[in-house]
């Protein structure tokens, strides 16, 4: 609107430098034509008179003092005659003096005489002088300017008075489409419904229309910009991109956090890296940020517009490829031990070494118990591989909680009196029953019992206890034996992984796992508590049956 306004001020100054200009120079012009049309009917007036005074002299009548009175001369033409030796015959009172020995024989002008137009024409019976004063004429040349400047001014004054008027007319719907414009460019629906002029109607039938695709568009963008950031938000891996400046264009939380914030180090590193990928292609980036790993994987944007960075967090997937590799090693030493002992003694049998049949013996049962070592590595990976890649779900049932106890504790009481280590069984009178699958908790329990009698040296104990807590009944496995030190308890269920006094005997390392796996597949998890030197206790827990649905 104020543009607007300044338009119409620098047009309304043109129009008038415009309009005086153009008033001025007709006023000068018109002079000029004014006065050269005002000479040139004097002229006809003078030449008239000339010939007037060729046929009086032709005559010579004696009426020539009457002929040239001005009274009869309403033209205010001044006439004089002469004969053929110069001698005045008749003139107007009040006509200058003109000789007459500088006329022509044709009609022309005489310039000696100074605001008058006078002409004179010699022939052989005399001259004839004619001529009239120019000061009527300008006088009605300075009247005609007078009136031509007044009409200009009038049309000037008119000319102002119409262009303000049309001015107001137009402004004020120039400034309604103009507010309205700014309205738009703040984001606002706008719709211009009150009445324009003819002139303005289109304008505004088209400035509703594109406000009307403008909004349309506009939230497109903002519903399209929206729903981009929440995807990227709700992405675990970070996404950081950069223009061709270099400039951030988008960064989600994830990569924040994955980075140590802005500032960090880590996001200086990878941002160095992002820029370069924009101008050729970066090799993927392993960082080790305190004990997480993030994954920096950069790729270039399409038509040079700048480069992408996902980062991910391979901490578990390069703990499960390390897993794996100890997996694979331990299998292979599992495997190598039994079979380098088996291969040992067989070659000491083939070779007749041994010749005593109780020699024999003893190296039949000690072949004997490497193969059941094998059989039960065998059957534990088989148990466990089962156990993780079946996705079928155990039946469960409804169970009486003591009689699993009892089972259980009576079955490793044999292996507990021969270890010589005392097995305490600890529940209640009466306990309620819980939903789960019967086989899979003697399972579990058998694992822990026999790892707590294993590790409980000689004259230890070893106690089962199975107690109501709220909702849940816990059962737990508490023993007197080595306990384990704080790496061994967080890598407790790790596959194949025994303590150090442990590995001369019999276990295969997975037991634990499977416990674990099994545990997981009923919804419940097994915990270890430990001190060095004072025991250890495993539990878990499971929901009594009237708060679980069949």
């Amino acid at each position: 609107m104020l543009r607007f306004r300044r338009f119409s001020r620098t047009i309304l100054v043109i129009l008038t430098l415009y309009s005086v200009v153009l008033i001025t120079a007709l006023y000068f012009v018109s002079s000029a034509l004014a006065r050269d049309t005002t000479r040139r009917l004097i002229a006809q007036e003078v030449t008239q008179a000339v010939r007037t005074g060729e046929m009086l002299l032709a005559e010579k009548g004696p009426d020539l003092d009457r002929a040239v009175d001005p009274r009869l001369n309403p033209g205010e033409v001044f006439l004089i005659l002469y004969d053929e030796n110069g001698t005045l015959l008749a003139a107007t009172p009040g006509a200058p003096q003109v000789d007459p020995a500088k006329l022509d024989r044709e009609i022309t002008e005489v310039d000696d005489l100074p605001g008058m137009l006078v002409m004179g024409l010699r022939l052989d019976i005399g001259s004839v002088v004619a001529g009239k004063a120019l000061k009527s004429s300008e006088q009605a040349n300075v009247g005609f300017r007078t009136l031509l400047l007044q009409y200009g001014i009038i049309a000037l004054a008119l000319t102002l008075l119409i262009y303000i008027l049309l001015a107001l007319r137009i402004m004020q719907p120039v400034d309604m489409l103009s507010s309205a414009a700014q309205r738009l460019s703040d984001g606002e629906q706008v719709e211009i419904t009150e009445k324009l002029p003819v002139e303005l109607r289109s304008l505004g039938r088209a400035f509703n229309h594109m406000s009307h695709r403008l909004t349309q568009s506009m939230g497109e963008l903002t519903y399209e910009r929206d729903t981009l950031s929440r995807v990227l938000e709700s992405l675990d891996e970070g996404v950081l991109a950069v223009d061709r400046a270099g400039d951030i264009l988008r960064e989600n939380q994830a990569a924040v956090r994955l980075l140590r914030g802005r500032d960090s180090e880590y996001t200086l590193r990878v941002l160095s890296l992002l820029r370069k990928a924009a101008e050729e292609p970066q090799e993927d980036l392993l960082l080790q940020i305190g004990e997480t790993t993030v994954l920096a994987v950069f790729r270039p944007l399409s038509s040079g517009a700048g480069a992408l960075a996902v980062l991910r967090d391979v901490t578990e997937h390069e703990r499960l490829e390390r897993t794996r590799r100890e997996y694979v090693a331990n299998i292979s030493h599992e495997l190598r031990t039994p079979l380098s002992s088996m291969r040992g003694i067989t070659e000491g049998l083939r070779d007749g070494l041994v010749t005593s049949e109780e020699e024999r013996h003893r190296y039949y049962e000690m072949i004997l118990s490497e193969v059941l070592r094998l059989s039960r590595l065998v059957n534990d990976l088989l148990e466990l591989s089962h156990l993780q890649s079946s996705a079928a779900a155990f039946a469960m049932e409804e169970t009486d909680a003591l009689e699993i106890a009892y089972e259980v504790h009576d079955r490793a009481k044999t292996l507990a009196d021969k270890k010589g280590v005392r097995l305490i069984l600890d529940v209640p009178e009466a306990l309620p029953n819980v939903v789960t699958n019967e086989d899979r908790i003697q399972q579990v329990l058998t694992i822990l019992l026999d790892n707590a009698i294993k590790f409980t040296p000689a004259g230890g104990q070893v106690t089962l206890s199975v107690q109501q807590e709220a909702r849940f009944l816990r059962f737990a496995v508490r023993d007197t034996g080595v306990g384990m030190d704080e790496y061994t308890l967080e890598h407790a269920f790790d596959r194949f992984h025994q303590a150090d006094h442990s590995h001369n005997s019999q276990g295969s390392g997975l037991g634990l796992a499977i416990a674990q796996e099994i545990m997981q597949r009923l919804d419940s998890r097994v915990t270890a508590r430990s001190t060095q030197g004072e025991g250890s206790e495993f539990s878990f827990m499971l929901r009594v049956a009237e708060d679980m649905e069949i």
